[in-house]
């Protein structure tokens, strides 16, 4: 979903180069680098850097190119295999390694880890897993083959519309459908087979059940993929729909079956290959007489897939409606997640934090992005409803809380009665000592051994300055360092054993520069931090 845009700039690109009459030769080598090089790899990077951020994605570039160099069709299908697996890979490496590795040396070892996990995904994927797709790519041109010489079109779609959702759409159109209907056409002056792959109806009714049914981001998505299909001719903006929810895959099945039956009843089909296909350019190269019968067939399948997608939605809907927060007493902290994690859910997590303080809870809050949520039972979700099936999907161990619109107010106010009634006990902020204010913070390294420090004050830095927040962020060696009350000291494990810090607050972390570890520490406070001191660590 996060690389829908490419299929924009593809509808605008092909666009532009054909009114500028660029060479289709030339139109086709764009077309080729977009879907075969451009969009496997950046579905692979989006993969992999959710699983484990920027070296996760980079790892999953470098395995899914051993696919693309190896084979002709678009490996969007390898692409989510590998892309999650690289991530998840570097990130139990990282866990595996992390407390083996000597001061000063973390940047090092994390790059040769990188390289060597996408190094040996690219010679799995270049000389196992290439040819293992272009063998099942082949059963399947046979099997769609089989189908063509009974005269059972369509049976086709079984296999044609599931191949069509992992981008092998183009492969079968053009390496089998086009050639065997450019022969029809000459010797009946027209093909049905050139209707088949390039119907826009199933993808259609999937696009529409979604601007009905969908999530609110997705919604808008949905309804600019539908223009794009039906304009542009680009069947692929509706594929990630369909792999959104499995069970969707029937629809477009059961919209390409019943719009072929359509065709055959009525004999209809194209004088020519649609390519882009188009509504516009299918009508083009319709015969007048077969115009209305190609429309019906359209249409019948877009209200056959439409109908399907439809229930499908409405059941997974169902599925997720309520509030699930059976275990609030053991949450340890409150995520405000969007599609972004950025806008919306940002200001929804000010408004509930400043209504807990109100009502003297003292829990952390934090915004995220939905799809960067990690699985815990530890949180409590806050989602608006429309993105609760995504939630319960991406962390369903969690509790879940759900709202029509982050910035109500009043929204939250089931939510801080229902965490009133299951902490009763809970002590409030009031209750509380007062803590000092802080105002900087400052990694503490022994000797010249710095260049961990260094590179966390960088993007600690750069963090604080994303949250909008002005806090004094430096390093210091442990042999110069004046300790004060209103600065955190963060310091590794290592160093937290032999460090006094007088009293002043200490953060001990096991790795410099696993930089999630503080942004709780910048935008919530130092509450949950302050009782790291060096006897807790010792003890």
């Amino acid at each position: 979903m996060p690389n829908l845009s490419i299929f924009i700039a593809w509808m605008l690109i092909s666009f532009v180069l054909s009114q500028l009459s660029v060479e289709p030769s030339l139109i086709d080598q764009a077309k080729k680098g977009i879907f075969q090089l451009v969009l496997p790899m950046m579905v692979a990077y989006t993969g992999g850097e959710l699983q484990y951020r920027g070296r996760g994605g980079i790892a999953a570039v470098i395995a899914v190119f051993g696919l693309i160099l190896m084979t002709d069709a678009p490996q969007v299908f390898g692409a989510m295999a590998l892309g999650p697996s690289a991530g998840w890979l570097i990130k139990h490496l990282d866990l595996l390694i992390k407390d083996k590795i000597r001061t000063g040396y973390e940047m090092i070892i994390g790059n040769l880890s990188v390289g060597m996990v996408g190094g040996v995904l690219f010679i799995i994927s270049f000389f196992i897993l290439a040819p293992l797709f272009d063998d099942v790519s082949q059963v399947m041109d046979q099997v769609v083959d089989f189908f063509v010489r009974k005269n059972a079109i369509a049976g086709i779609h079984l296999i044609l519309e599931p191949m069509k959702v992992f981008f092998f759409n183009n492969v079968l159109n053009h390496g089998l459908l086009t050639p065997l209907g450019i022969e029809d056409t000459a010797a009946h002056g027209s093909s049905l087979l050139f209707l088949i792959e390039t119907n826009p109806g199933p993808g259609m009714g999937v696009l529409a059940a979604y601007c009905w049914l969908g999530a609110k981001q997705s919604r808008t998505n949905a309804a600019t993929a539908l223009v794009i299909q039906v304009v542009g001719g680009i069947h692929e903006v509706y594929f990630p729909f369909v792999l959104l929810h499995p069970a969707l895959f029937l629809a477009p099945i059961m919209g390409g079956i019943s719009g072929t039956l359509v065709f055959q009843v009525f004999g209809a089909g194209l004088k020519a290959p649609a390519s882009p296909g188009s509504l516009l350019i299918i009508m083009a190269n319709a015969p007048l007489s077969k115009l209305a019968a190609i429309l019906v067939g359209i249409f019948i399948s877009m209200v056959v897939s439409f109908a399907i997608a439809s229930i499908v939605l409405k059941r997974i809907n169902q599925e997720y409606e309520g509030k699930h927060m059976s275990k609030l007493d053991q949450m340890a902290e409150i995520i405000v997640a969007c599609d972004a994690g950025m806008g919306s859910s940002a200001i929804g997590a000010s408004i509930l934090t400043r209504q807990l303080q109100a009502a003297q809870l003292a829990m952390p809050v934090r915004y995220e992005s939905i799809y960067r949520v990690a699985d815990q039972g530890n949180i409590l979700l806050v989602t608006q409803k429309e993105m609760a099936a995504i939630a319960l999907k991406q962390a369903p161990s969690a509790q879940h809380f759900h709202v029509d619109n982050f910035l109500d107010a009043t929204e939250y106010d089931q939510l801080i009665h229902q965490i009133k009634a299951a902490r009763p006990q809970e002590e409030s902020i009031a209750e509380r000592p007062t803590q000092p204010t802080v105002h900087a913070l400052v990694f503490l390294y022994q000797g010249t051994v710095r260049g961990s420090q260094t590179m966390a004050v960088e993007l600690v830095k750069k963090m604080a300055s994303e949250e909008g927040l002005s806090v004094a962020i430096s390093k210091a060696s442990l042999t110069e360092v004046s300790f004060s009350r209103d600065t955190i000291y963060i310091v590794s494990e290592a160093l937290a054993k032999i460090v006094d810090t007088e009293g002043a607050a200490l953060f001990v972390v096991k790795d410099l520069l696993h930089i999630e570890q503080y942004r709780q520490l910048l935008t919530e406070g130092v509450d949950h931090v302050l009782n790291q001191t060096r006897n807790d660590f010792i003890n």
